[in-house]
C-alpha cells in the first residue's frame, strides 16, 4: 500500500500542481489526518504542515481540511 499511496501522491500532484511536501498533506488530509499527526510522521513542525496546507488551499480553489479532504477523496 505505500507505494499505492505514494502513487496517489503523485497524481494529487500532478492534477493541482503540488510539491511532493504538499501532495503528501493532501492525500493525509484526504485520509482524515490532523496536521499534527502529518507533521510528527513527516518530522516537520506543525507550522510547517499548516504553510503547506495554505500553499495547497490557494492551489486547489479549497478554503477548509474538510473542504480539501471531499476533494482529494472525490478524485477516486
Amino acid at each position: 500500500p505505500k507505494n499505492r499511496l505514494l502513487r496517489e501522491a503523485d497524481i494529487i500532484g500532478g492534477l493541482f500542481d503540488l510539491t511532493p511536501a504538499e501532495a503528501r498533506v493532501a492525500r493525509a488530509i484526504g485520509q482524515g489526518r490532523k496536521p499534527e499527526q502529518i507533521a510528527r510522521e513527516a518530522a516537520v513542525s506543525t507550522e510547517t504542515v499548516r504553510a503547506q496546507l495554505k500553499s495547497i488551499f490557494a492551489k486547489t480553489a479549497t478554503h477548509h481540511q474538510s473542504e480539501l479532504a471531499i476533494l482529494i477523496n472525490s478524485l477516486g
